[in-house]
This record gives structure tokens, sequence and C-alpha cells, in this order.
């Protein structure tokens, strides 16, 4: 049987006539041809996302009358549809965020996807309709789950990293469902915790808009290219008795990137798989829904095996598209956010590099250079930005105008060129604006929305004294006389490591910081450490959902890191709700929506001005002499290395970013940070760096998409 003609020999019962004990089949759906399909096929449900704010923003999607008909074939076959709303919100992006929840609602989905805290808050936009934490919110152990459940979440998305055993041990816990992935692509980084596209080129995976630089070659000193961090796909079918027995409720199927033809053929095997088993036939058709990628399959992560996932072992030896399957790579990225119109227009070499963001509405192109022969014809780009400040584009302000080189002139038509095209995309995302401007908002989620006045700890502006340092449990002995000015954020602590930190800081200045990733055999050491931070009195920050639920059981004092960062002022008013004394704000933010976030921020709040973050954090076990300490570079000249940091492989950039010299007294927080985690000698960058006026700034400067 190919694969072409998969879709056709597949049974159509409707979900009602299955029995209850057999999973639920969840398929993608990126457009209304691949849902139909799915249906067709076989599949319990679907998971679909609008035209914005969900992490599939490349994919076609559907505007407002699109899901409201999407919904209603759905259901028409017996089946659920379930939304994504699965991205960081920024402020700007809240009042599209509680009028997706309320359209949804009106449309009968029958849950949404979500990561940001803001939703739990929106939810009274959307009553009656459930809430699932993506596999974006990091769920990998029970602490999760049994923190989702707390929060009222009525199923979780695990992480696709776990084992047999901890998926078992996350579906025993009462009161929430879980789900597992199924079959599709698998990310080098833990889902959640991965800021390689973001650090790059302002791209984030977190917002829906990776640009996969996990798939590409990269180098080391010197070595051929290779892909050390391109995954093999993962493939369940021959697994999936185990899967039901570990207690999982629902199977999901990646791929809304993907078309029809290819929706079909998954879920019609993964539907005979579940009903019928999965015999030799179904196995070999499994093998051919890798060609599609290109890569190979796995299901090694269930049985905790971790080595030979990526690289030349993740690559089929003949790569490429199967006759009759279509490469679905939508291009077009709407995102319908209100907001300003940013323009950006940069000259090298290379040619003349231009951005617009409209919100978050995001277009990129480029401009060849042009000989100028009539300069009194031409126009300089610094004055075409001024023109285009001077006045509204389709009721949008105009926001932020850069350009690298403002006497530069281009021709008239390039000029027009330029202008046309900041039109037209202005215009499109005004009409996605409008695709839920009518929608209607209950009383109650209106004063959500409005934002308020900022925490009267948040008065210290950026560019001012950094206060607090972060470091590694390693790093503290030879640290600790350069620490005696600062609030002390101490990684990698355990319960027999403590007391050592308190003497080196003193209880006063240190803060405990929890791991970002962790999984079911970290808990018991971390209800030791909690127990230890409990008795000393000392602050603890949570940097996960788990790492919440196991602190507040524990009793501490309880601080937001950046494992719990936010982008809106809703978020950490929900995070201060449940406890939270301060939080941080995202580190992959913009200046303008770090302006917007601590304009209303109602907690004290930290900004991270240097570091070196975590680009990517895995579980994957890498040869440790071919990676520890060795620089990687890709075609882009990003650098990164990567070492061990407890039981996880982490991978941070060769130079920090740095916001020191960024004076900017519409940003003031509570708490400004040097990150020194990663840092070869922190004594020294500690004590010798000044602000520097050139460097890195992250995505400061640049809009973060």
């Amino acid at each position: 049987m190919t694969i072409e003609n998969l879709s056709d020999k597949v049974a159509t019962t409707t979900a009602g006539q299955r029995r209850a004990e057999v999973p639920e089949l969840l398929a993608p759906a990126g457009d209304m041809a691949a849902l139909m399909a799915a249906l067709e096929a076989g599949a319990d449900a679907v998971y679909l996302g609008m035209k914005a704010l969900n992490a599939r923003r490349q994919a076609r999607n559907f505007g407002r009358e699109e899901l409201e008909g999407a919904v209603q074939a759905v259901h028409a076959r017996g089946a659920k549809a379930y939304l994504t709303l699965n991205t960081d919100l920024a402020q700007r992006e809240l009042p599209l965020a509680a009028r997706t929840l309320a359209w949804a609602a009106r449309c009968g989905v029958d849950a949404v996807l979500v990561r940001d805290p803001a939703l739990l808050a929106l939810r009274a936009a959307a009553p009656g309709i459930a809430l699932h934490f993506s596999t974006q919110t990091c769920m990998t152990n029970s602490a999760d789950i049994r923190a989702a459940a707390e929060l009222g979440i009525a199923r979780v998305v695990l992480a696709r990293e776990m084992t047999l055993d901890e998926i078992r041990a996350a579906s025993a816990v009462e009161g929430t469902q879980t789900e597992v992935f199924a079959q599709g692509a698998l990310c080098f980084s833990v889902s959640g915790r991965c800021l390689l596209s973001s650090w790059a080129g302002g791209r984030s995976g977190n917002r829906g808009l990776c640009t996969s630089p996990c798939r590409v070659p990269w180098t080391s000193e010197g070595d051929s290219p290779d892909w050390p961090f391109s995954m093999r796909d993962l493939a369940t079918a021959p697994r999936l008795d185990e899967l039901r027995q570990a207690g999982v409720a629902a199977l999901k199927i990646e791929g809304r990137m993907k078309n029809a033809q290819w929706v079909a053929a998954a879920v019609g095997l993964y539907r005979r798989a579940l009903d019928q088993g999965a015999g030799g036939e179904l196995l070999r058709e499994l093998d051919a829904l890798g060609h599609y990628t290109g890569r190979q399959l796995t299901s090694g992560y269930l049985d905790g095996q971790r080595t030979e996932l990526t690289g030349s072992a993740g690559r089929l030896a003949s790569a490429g598209r199967l006759p009759g399957l279509l490469d679905f790579q939508s291009r077009d990225v709407p995102v319908g956010e209100e907001g300003a119109v940013d323009v950006t227009v940069d000259v090298d070499r290379g040619g003349i590099h231009c951005r617009c963001a409209c919100g978050s509405y995001v277009d990129e192109w480029s401009l060849p250079r042009t000989a100028v022969r009539r300069p009194e014809k031409a126009v300089a780009i610094g004055q075409l930005l001024e023109w285009l400040g001077q006045e509204a584009i389709a009721g949008h302000a105009p926001g932020r105008l850069a350009t690298n080189a403002p006497d530069f002139l281009l021709v008239p038509r390039a000029a027009n060129r330029l202008v046309d095209r900041v039109r037209r995309l202005v215009h499109r995302a005004s009409r996605r604006e409008r695709d839920l401007a009518a929608v209607e908002l209950p009383e109650a989620v209106r004063p959500l929305l409005s934002g308020g006045e900022p925490h009267p700890a948040n008065r210290r502006p950026l560019g001012s004294r950094v206060d607090r340092v972060r470091v590694a449990a390693e790093q503290l002995g030879p640290l600790a006389r350069h620490l005696r000015d600062w609030t002390v954020i101490v990684e990698g602590l355990t319960a027999e490591t403590l007391a050592s930190a308190c003497r080196a800081v003193g209880k006063r200045r240190l803060v405990v910081a929890l791991p970002a990733v962790f999984f079911e055999d970290g808990i018991p050491g971390l209800q030791r450490l909690l127990g230890a931070c409990r008795r000393a009195g000392l602050a603890v920050e949570v940097n996960s959902w788990g790492g919440w639920f196991l602190a507040r059981r524990a009793g501490v004092r309880m601080e937001g890191g950046p494992g719990m960062a936010v982008l809106n002022s809703l978020a950490a008013e929900q995070l201060g709700r449940l406890g939270l004394r301060s939080v941080t704000a995202s580190i992959e933010a913009d200046r303008r929506k770090l302006e917007e976030l601590t304009a209303h921020c109602p907690v004290p709040c930290s900004v991270v001005v240097w570091g070196r973050p975590a680009l990517l954090t895995s579980r994957v076990e890498l040869a440790e002499g071919a990676f520890s300490g060795r620089v990687l570079c890709d075609r882009r000249q990003v650098l990164i290395r990567g070492r061990r940091e407890g039981h996880l492989w982490v991978f941070r950039p060769v130079d920090p970013f740095d916001l020191r010299a960024a004076h900017n007294p519409r940003i003031r927080v509570a708490h400004l940070a040097m990150d020194l985690v990663g840092s070869d000698d922190p004594a020294a960058e500690l004590r010798s760096l000044p602000p520097t006026h050139g460097a890195f700034r992250f995505n400061y400067d640049r809009a973060l998409s």
C-alpha cells in the first residue's frame, strides 16, 4: 500500500463508536484540507491555530470564519477541536488573546492549548472551555502535572524526552490527563527551553517563528560540517500498547506544516495501529513517513536511549520527498496583532535589507544596491524613514524607524517599492485585527486588559548599577569575596551544599535557584533542598511549574526566575497571585516590549542585562570529547559552546549580550542582574568589564518576532 492511497483504505468510524479505553488520536490541521484529511482518516480530534498567537505561525492556519466552519466540520464527525494559543504574549497582544479565547468559546472549541500564564487569568473570556498545557510549558515530571492539576488544567502535553516510566508516573497524577507525541519531528532542545532561533535573528520559537537553526550544518574548530542538533523523527506506532498501559489519554501526531496527503497517511496508519495492532505492512508504511522529511525514525526516549539520535545518525542516506507528497511550507506569516509600525533598513555590501513589523506581523526582504546616477532625484534612507514617521498608516502609528545608513541614497523606484511593501503589510495586519476586533468580551475580562500602575519597587531605570548576580554553585567559592555588594542567585545547589553557600554569601543575600528542567528522579533531591531552604529562611527562585508546586508545598518564599519569564503584566500579576514575590522579564524581549511590560508590571520585576543564556537545553547524550567546551559555528557565524550542566547538555553563546549601557528611563524595574553562569572566568568578567556601548544586545535593538 502506498502513501498516496493509504487514506482511501482507512475505515471512517466516528470517534464515539470506538472503545473508550483506546487513547484519543489527535491530528494536526494546518489548513482546512489537512483537517478534512485527518477526519476522513479516523482522527478523534484535531488541533489547529488561528492566524496569530500560536506556535506554528508559518502554517496557513484559520481566520475567524474559517475557524467556525472548521469546528462545525469536526463536530459533525463526532470528533473534537482544540485551538492552539501557545506562545509568549506581549503586552499589546493581550486584547487579541482575550478575543481569540472568546471567539473559540463562541465557535464551540473543545479546549485551548496555552503557555502564557496570562491565559490563566483570561479564562473568564471563555467560560466552559478546557485549558490544556502545551508542550511549550515544559512538562517533564509528576510535579509539573500536579501543578497543572492545581491550576485547573484539564490536560498536559508531556515533553518528548520522557521515558515510559516517567510517563507512567505523570499519568498517575489525579485531576488532569496526559497527552504524548506519537509521531513527528523531535527538537534537540527541550520544548519551551530553546532560544537559539531568537538569539540568531529575533525569530522566537516561543512565539511561533522558529527558523530551525538546529537543522543546519555546524562546524567545530576546523572539522567538516555536521548536523549535531538535527534529530531523528519520533515514531511510536509499534509501541502504542505500552503508551496505553502507561495511562496516556491522547496520542498526538506532529505536523501542522505538513500537507493533507501526509496527514491522511499518518493518521490512517495510527488509526489502524490503535484498532488492529502494528503489523509488518504498517511498519513499512511507517518507515515511508520518515522519507518525507529525510530523517530516520526513533522511539529511543521511551527506553531512556539518548545516543545516536542526531547528526548523520539521524539522516537517511537518500533523503527526498515521496512521489505525490507536496512540500507544504507557507511563507506568509500572518500574525494580526494590534500595534505600531516598525521599519528597519540596513545596508551592507550584499544589498539593502528591509524589515517591517506591524505588531508581530513581520515581513523581511532585500533590495539590490542600485547605482544612483541622478542624486537630485534620489531619497536618503533617513529622509524616507522620517517621512514614514510623520503619519499613521491604516490607523497604525509609526513605531521604531531605524537604519545603519541614514545618508545612503535610494533611487526613486527602490524607495517606492519599500513604501508600497510597508503599506501592503500594514493593510494585511489591519485586516487580521478587524477579523476579531468585533468579538465582544465579558465584562469581567475588560479590566484585566487595561494595564494598571507598576509596583512601587520598580523604580530602577535600565542603565543603572547592577544589584544582582547569578552564578553556578561551583563558581561560588572563587567568587565569594567579589560578591559582597550584590544579592546572589545560585544555580545547582543541593541540600548538602547549601550550608557552605550560606557561609560564602550570607543568608540575607542568597537566593536558591531551582532548575528550569528536571525529570522524575530529580524530585527527591529538590524536596530535600527545599526543606533545608525553609529551615534556613531562604528565598527560592522557581523556574518551572513543577518547581513552583514543590516550593509552595515546602512553604518557602518564592521568586520567579528566567524559566518562568514574563512578557506581559497580566502574566506577572497571575504569578503574583500564585505566590511569587517577584518576576523576571523575558530575556528575549526587545526594547518596546520591555517598556510596555514594565510600564504596568504589578509585582517587582528583574531584567537580566548581561549574560550567556542557555540557548539549547537537551537530554540527548553527546560524546563528551567531541563537544564539551568546543566552539560550534553555523553559516551565519553564530558561535556557541556546550557543556554538561547536571544531567543535561547546555549550549551557550561564546560571547555575552550586554544591556548595561542601554540607558532607558522608560524601563524601570526592581532589579538588574548579571548572569555569570557559563563564564570561564567569572571573577574577571565581574570585576573588569565596564558597560560596552558596541556590545551585542540580543533582541533589544531589533523587533522580537
